[in-house]
């Protein structure tokens, strides 16, 4: 059985890479050249999801005591506005990427999810929620029609649930890496 490979362009800025997992670093290759981070060397190991063109977008960072990080998506950018869907690739090079670091870095923090996108969901939902209450306290004050919110309000109702969903996501928490959790490698 071949170990995992996972290739992928996180952006226009970037190169196309091609990761795969020796037997005691993560590896890469691009045109520019190729590079490499000891499993033993890695701080932590990130794992966020995000809605892209593309619909939900998986995303791992792994980041070395030197403060040197690598970032794995599981979008790879085609071209302008045009994105692949790799979770086929990325999500069992991720889950092996886990539990080796996990074997040769004992001190490696193992992250999930984001608290700061967790604090802009809240944001967004109690700002559409104040965009209800502001129309209900008009419409009793006797202003005029509130024609302008309309649009505001159908948007915050259709985005309602997306946000709840975000929301009760929560903030960012630990994972076993032994099993991290599908709703972020594209697995649920």
């Amino acid at each position: 059985m071949t170990a995992p490979a996972h290739s992928v362009r996180n952006s226009l800025a970037d190169k196309e890479r091609s990761f795969t997992l020796g037997p005691d670093a993560l590896h890469w290759s691009d045109t520019g050249g190729e590079g490499r981070m000891p499993y033993a060397d890695v701080h932590d190991m990130h794992l966020i999801a995000y809605t892209s063109p593309i619909g939900e977008t998986y995303q791992c960072t792994v980041r070395a005591n030197t403060g040197d990080k690598v970032k794995l998506r599981s979008a790879h950018y085609v071209s302008l506005g045009n994105f692949e869907d790799r979770t086929a690739t990325y999500a069992p090079f991720v889950r092996a990427l886990a539990s080796r670091i996990a074997a040769a870095a004992p001190q490696a923090k193992f992250i999930a999810g984001s608290t700061a996108l967790w604090i802009v969901w809240l944001i967004v939902g109690l700002l559409c929620l104040g965009v209800f209450v502001l129309l209900i306290l008009s419409m009793f004050e006797g202003l005029p029609a509130a024609g302008p919110w309309i649009i505001a309000i159908v948007v915050c109702a259709i985005a309602a649930p997306w946000i709840w969903r975000r929301v009760g996501e929560g903030a960012a928490k630990t994972f076993d890496p032994a099993a991290p959790p599908p709703a972020l490698i594209g697995q649920s």
